[in-house]
């Protein structure tokens, strides 16, 4: 009896856990499953990044292998190939220096071609304007049509003459010194009567000395009969002395503007009438001018 009644008791467990056993098994599959998945869409990742990286290593190394020809290509049509090669020269622009001596600075053994791209173009331009005082510019065209070099120069404009311990020197707008003058030129020429040495190359007077005289002998016949034979210094450039071909001289001050003392001048002169100045007219001091 015991043991029907263990085995029904027993039974009656197993009876009782049977309901609840294939939901728990249902759930551990469930969970196996998804974990499955996962797995499985982890694993697809992977695989998709390493075949990805794969790829991208064996095109840098594919792109490595490319450099090389690339670069002995650029180099072949650089040094290798005529392309760049201009072996014809033309200079033009130039009037007081010529064309011997722009070619004989650059080519010292004589032009016999040149590379468009490793020509040391800066070098040639700095070795112009330093060795040549006459170059104010020089531009250099490539053209790889015609293989020409054309070098393009430009010169100083001349503004006055300086004459000093019995040389005369052309004078820029700039007041820098670049060349010799001749004895026949139609420039304004300035003295200094203190003679003292000047080289090429050297500043000798401000531009704004150079703009001061230009301007006051350009319009002294403008508003009068009276032009300027000749301009002395004689001691510093902020004062200078004029002559006219009325045999009198006009005393400026340079640092002032030249527009004033010439209006007073013509003031000057209209009150004298026909009694002009037998010395000259000083004009140097603001609001007053003193004449002999």
């Amino acid at each position: 009896m015991k043991l029907r009644w263990g085995w029904k008791l027993g039974w009656g467990k197993r009876m009782k856990l049977g309901g609840v056993a294939p939901l728990v098994q249902n759930e551990a599959v469930r969970r196996r499953l998804e974990f499955r998945k996962q797995l499985q869409h982890r694993t697809a990742v992977q695989v998709t990044d390493a075949k990805w990286q794969t790829f991208n290593l064996r095109g840098g190394r594919w792109y490595k292998w490319l450099v090389v020809p690339g670069l002995i290509g650029v180099l072949y049509l650089v040094f290798g190939n005529k392309f760049f090669w201009l072996d014809a020269l033309k200079i033009y622009g130039n009037h007081l220096s010529t064309q011997e001596q722009v070619q004989e600075l650059l080519f010292p053994r004589g032009f016999r071609g040149v590379n468009a791209v490793t020509w040391p173009e800066g070098m040639a331009r700095k070795k112009l304007l330093s060795k040549i005082p006459q170059i104010s510019e020089v531009r250099f065209e490539k053209n790889l049509i015609n293989n020409q070099l054309t070098i393009v120069i430009q010169e100083h404009q001349t503004s006055i003459v300086w004459q000093t311990a019995g040389e005369k020197f052309l004078v820029n707008r700039y007041g820098v010194v670049y060349d010799k003058a001749g004895d026949n030129t139609p420039l304004i020429m300035v003295e200094d009567l203190k003679n003292v040495p000047v080289s090429l190359n050297q500043k000798v007077v401000a531009p704004d000395f150079i703009e001061f005289v230009t301007s006051f002998v350009a319009n002294l016949p403008r508003k009068t009969n009276i032009s300027i034979t000749r301009i002395t210094i004689p001691e510093t450039t902020f004062e200078v002395e004029m002559y006219t071909n009325q045999k009198w001289r006009i005393i400026l001050d340079t640092t002032r503007p030249p527009d004033d003392q010439l209006n007073s001048l013509v003031r000057v002169l209209r009150e004298m009438e026909g009694n002009p100045p037998k010395d000259y007219v000083d004009l140097r001091i603001p609001n007053k001018v003193f004449y002999k």
